[in-house]
C-alpha cells in the first residue's frame, strides 16, 4: 500500500511534474560548509510569478547554493545571491493556497529558515455549498424491488453483492466506514473543545491558543526519517539530511500542532467529557492455513494478517519491526503473512523462494535476512538460503514443483478476495488497517493498531449486555 504524503504535498500532486520538468536537471546540489557563527539566514518575502513561472524570494544571508522547498517539494533554482533566491514554480497550474516555503544553505541552527507564500490568491477559495442530495436511509428490510407478490429487500441485495462481488462489496463498505470515522472523529474532538471552551466562558479558538502551546513537543528524528520515507520520488533524489530542515519546519508547523491538539481532546475525554465513536467497522473473515507463516498462538486477542512483498521498500520496514511487537506484547498478539508479490518477476520469484523455506519451518529466518538492507539480486537471493539455514537440495527441488509455480497467482487471487491490492496491507482481526501518519514510525503505528484493538475488546466487554443476549 503506497503511504500517504501530507496533505497538502497531496494538493502539489497535480503540478509535481511540471516543477520537475520546469528546471531541467535535479536540483540537488551538495552545500557548503558554513564558517561557525555565520550570520542566521532570513526570509524577508516571496513572490510568485505566473508570467515567468518563478518564485522571488529576498531576504538575507542564503549562501551560493540554498537548498530550495515548496511544501516539501525541492525547487531548482535559477538564481542565487546571499540577498535573493529565484526558484522554478509552476505557478500558472497551482491551486490557490498558503504553501511553505523553505531555504536551507546547511543543517546548523540559523541555516534555515520558512516563510508563507500566498500563491494565486492566498487562501483556497472558500468550499462551495454541496447541493442538496437526498439520500435515502436503508434499512436491511427496506424494498428494494418488487417481482409480482415477491419484495426483494435491501439485506438481499447486499447477500447478494456479497456473493457475487466480494471484494468488490468489501472495497465499498471500506470506503463509506473510513469516510464515516474520519467526520465522526472530527465531530467529536469539536464537539469536545465547544463544550470545554463553553464552561470556561471562552471561545474554541481562545481556549487552543491557551492550551496547545504547553502541550506541544518536538517530533524526533524517527519521524523525520518516517516523514521523509513517505514522500518517495517526491524527494527529487534530495537526500535526508538535504531535506532535513524542511521536513522539520513542517512538522513543526502542522504535525506538533495537530498532535497536541488530539492529545488535549484526549485528556478533555478522560476527564471532563465522556466521547467515544462506536461505528462497527467491516470486517473480513481471513482463511489461515498451514501455507501461512505465524508468529505467536492462534489464541492471540489480535491476529495481524500481513499480506506482503519481499521486495517492497515499505514493506520491509514494517517487517523489520514485527520481532519488536512481539517482544513487546507477548502472546496476546500473533502476526501472520501472506504473500502479496507486486512487482512481477522479482517478487514472484522471492515469493516462491519464501514459500520452499516454509516447506523446512525455514520461512521466518529466510524472511528476516530478506529483509535487511540491499538489493535482492539472484546472488543475493542464492546467499539468503545459506543464510537461513535452507537444505539447499530440498529447497531446489521445492522450487521446482507445480505448487511452487502455481503460488504468485493463488496469492494474488486471494488478496482480491479481501480487497488488497498493495504491499503491505494489514488486516487486525478482519478489520483493514488504516494508513498511517507519514511522521509515525512502523513500530509506533503497530502498537498504535494494537492497543487500539484491545481497547476496543476491552469496552465491548465491558458494554452491558441486553436482557437475554449472550
Amino acid at each position: 500500500m503506497s503511504r500517504p504524503v501530507p496533505v497538502v504535498v497531496t494538493r502539489l500532486a497535480a503540478v509535481v511534474i511540471a516543477i520537475w520538468t520546469a528546471g531541467g536537471a535535479s536540483p540537488v546540489c551538495a552545500q557548503p560548509a558554513t564558517a561557525a557563527g555565520a550570520a542566521p539566514l532570513a526570509i524577508d518575502s516571496a513572490v510568485p510569478d505566473a508570467g515567468s513561472q518563478t518564485l522571488t524570494i529576498a531576504g538575507a544571508n542564503f549562501g551560493p547554493r540554498p537548498f530550495v522547498t515548496l511544501d516539501l517539494i525541492p525547487l531548482d533554482v535559477r538564481l542565487a545571491i546571499d540577498t535573493r533566491v529565484v526558484a522554478v514554480v509552476p505557478v500558472a497550474e497551482m491551486p490557490p493556497g498558503q504553501y511553505q516555503l523553505t531555504v536551507s544553505r546547511g543543517p546548523g541552527p540559523g541555516e534555515s529558515a520558512s516563510f508563507d507564500v500566498a500563491i494565486n490568491g492566498g487562501a483556497a477559495s472558500p468550499t462551495p455549498m454541496p447541493p442538496a442530495v437526498a439520500v435515502p436511509s436503508l434499512a436491511g428490510s427496506s424494498p428494494a424491488a418488487t417481482v409480482g407478490d415477491r419484495t426483494i429487500t435491501v439485506a438481499e441485495i447486499d447477500t447478494e453483492w456479497q456473493k457475487s462481488d466480494p471484494a468488490g462489496y468489501l472495497a465499498a463498505m471500506r470506503q463509506i466506514d473510513a469516510s464515516r470515522r474520519r467526520v465522526a472523529n472530527q465531530m467529536v474532538a469539536d464537539a469536545v473543545l465547544a463544550r470545554e471552551a463553553a464552561v470556561r466562558g471562552t471561545t474554541t479558538e481562545a481556549l487552543l491558543a491557551q492550551e496547545l502551546p504547553k502541550r506541544t513537543i518536538p517530533m524526533p528524528d524517527s519521524s523525520v526519517t518516517a516523514l521523509y520515507m513517505s514522500m518517495g520520488d517526491r524527494t527529487r533524489g534530495a537526500s535526508i539530511d538535504q531535506m532535513r530542515p524542511a521536513l522539520r519546519a513542517w512538522l513543526a508547523k502542522h504535525t506538533e500542532p495537530e498532535l497536541a491538539r488530539m492529545g488535549y481532546v484526549e485528556e478533555l475525554i478522560k476527564t471532563a467529557t465522556r466521547a467515544e465513536v462506536v461505528l462497527p467497522s467491516p470486517t473480513a473473515s481471513v482463511d489461515i492455513t498451514d501455507r501461512d507463516p505465524a508468529l505467536g498462538p492462534p489464541t492471540a486477542a489480535v491476529t495481524i494478517v500481513a499480506f506482503g512483498d519481499l521486495q517492497s521498500n515499505e514493506y520491509v520496514r514494517l517487517a523489520q519491526v514485527f520481532g519488536r511487537v512481539r517482544d513487546t506484547f507477548g502472546d496476546r498478539v500473533r502476526i501472520v503473512f501472506k504473500h502479496l508479490p507486486t512487482f512481477g518477476g522479482p517478487s514472484e520469484g522471492i515469493a516462491r523462494a519464501a514459500a520452499c523455506a516454509h516447506a523446512q519451518g525455514k520461512f521466518w529466518p529466510y524472511h528476516d535476512a530478506a529483509a535487511r538492507p540491499g538489493t535482492l539480486d539472484g546472488s543475493r537471493l542464492t546467499a539468503l538460503v545459506s543464510d537461513a539455514g535452507v537444505e539447499p537440495q530440498a529447497f531446489a527441488a521445492c522450487l521446482a514443483s507445480a505448487a511452487a509455480n502455481e503460488l504468485p497467482q493463488r496469492a494474488l487471487r486471494e488478496a482480491a478476495r479481501y480487497g488488497v491490492t498493495g504491499s503491505p496491507e494489514l488486516l487486525v482481526n478482519g478489520r483493514l488497517a488504516p494508513e498511517p501518519p507519514t511522521f509515525l514510525p512502523p513500530f509506533d503505528y503497530m502498537k498504535r493498531l494494537i492497543e487500539e484493538e484491545l481497547a476496543r475488546q476491552a469496552r465491548a466487554a465491558a458494554s452491558p449486555r441486553p436482557p437475554g443476549g449472550r
